[in-house]
């Protein structure tokens, strides 16, 4: 595996500082990575910032989370080191993140309460820095995601370059038509297959996603009022959590809250993650992918939400911000997992005030 970075690697870089973070001379830019698969991409994104006149700073992140995992004793897992984490959200004025799973099973064997409870201590800082407008999330190619896909590395590699190198003013004009029209509106239904889900987004403003937080990206995403959902929903795609696969969801709501679910597969692990606290019962988010480079699901939430023609609902906690979120009466939670329903199957249909919008996998009004 060559360290050097191609030339696709230094179009993304450019993508990230240039399109999503606009960065600035004299700008502090901390960049990290979990793995050195990712190191050709994080070194071109280290060049790019000091040819802009910006501080760059890398941080290789080796992950010993299953030793951790397995020994650490209570005081161990209730210890947060809160100047280190507060200083990793305080110090950059931007944040490039590069995920690069070495193994995507890692803590498979590890209860789930240890992992929640981490999750719970931890999330305040992680919260911190999604609150903030300038930070870059990607997930770079390993041998482990590949498995996960069922692909090869070298179709991934192709793939993961053809999804993210997209023309996002092209995205951009498409996307915020889309959320035009649901600012406007104030019910949501969905219909497919096993499912009937209605929810009010009166009051709530949508966030066309084109490039500025997500590398790929290609939705528009919104904040239900979370105490509205009402009726049943099926998810037809494969997820993951906490290293868990979930998939074959069935949920059941009624004044917002999760009343009933199953999953065919992990249905153990999905009765944990919707016990983790009251907010982990009620929607976070509806999302529409419109990102048609990618068709097919990979068992990663950062592709599979950005589908093109697919939706997305997440469990657990809303954004803050004012498009996408919800400055005020916002549902809190611990989590926040995106759960993804294919809406390309024939009879799906997602509507906005009784018209549609989204139609067996084609949004509709010449989008």
């Amino acid at each position: 595996m060559t360290m050097n970075p191609t030339k696709k690697d230094f179009q993304l870089a450019k993508i990230f500082l240039n399109h999503s973070l606009q960065l600035k001379s004299k700008e502090k830019l901390l960049i990290t990575s979990s793995d050195n698969y990712a190191t050709p991409l994080v070194k071109a994104v280290y060049i790019e910032a000091l040819k802009l006149g910006a501080y760059p700073l890398v941080e290789m992140q080796t992950d010993f989370s299953y030793q951790f995992f397995q020994l650490a004793n209570n005081w161990q897992l209730n210890y947060i080191p809160k100047e280190i984490l507060e200083a990793r959200v305080n110090w950059p004025d931007a944040y490039v993140r590069i995920v690069a799973e070495k193994n995507i099973k890692e803590l498979n064997q590890i209860p789930k309460e240890k992992l929640l409870l981490r999750s719970k201590l931890l999330r305040p800082y992680s919260d911190k820095m999604i609150d903030k407008d300038r930070w870059i999330l990607t997930d770079y190619p390993t041998p482990a995601m590949a498995q996960e896909a069922g692909v090869s590395l070298d179709w991934l590699m192709d793939f993961y370059y053809r999804a993210c190198l997209v023309d996002y003013e092209k995205m951009k004009k498409q996307l915020i038509k889309i959320e035009k029209i649901l600012d406007k509106g104030k019910r949501v239904r969905i219909i497919g297959e096993k499912t009937d889900l209605s929810f009010s987004i009166e009051g709530r403003l949508a966030q066309a996603a084109y490039g500025e937080r997500n590398i790929p990206d290609g939705e528009v995403f919104l904040a239900p009022l979370h105490l509205t959902t009402e009726g049943y929903i099926y998810f037809d795609m494969p997820s993951s959590i906490y290293s868990s696969d979930v998939s074959g969801i069935y949920l059941e709501f009624k004044k917002g809250k999760v009343v009933k679910a199953r999953a065919n597969i992990g249905n153990e692990s999905l009765q944990k993650i919707i016990e983790t606290d009251n907010g982990a019962r009620y929607l976070g988010e509806l999302g529409i992918g419109a990102n048609y480079e990618i068709k097919n699901a990979m068992k990663n939430t950062l592709f599979d939400e950005k589908i093109g023609g697919t939706i997305h609902l997440a469990l657990g906690r809303s954004y803050k911000e004012k498009h996408g979120g919800a400055p005020q009466g916002g549902n809190e939670s611990a989590i926040h997992w995106d759960i993804v329903k294919d809406m390309r199957k024939k009879g799906s249909v997602l509507y906005v005030d009784g018209k549609p919008l989204l139609k067996e996998g084609k949004l509709i009004n010449n989008l």
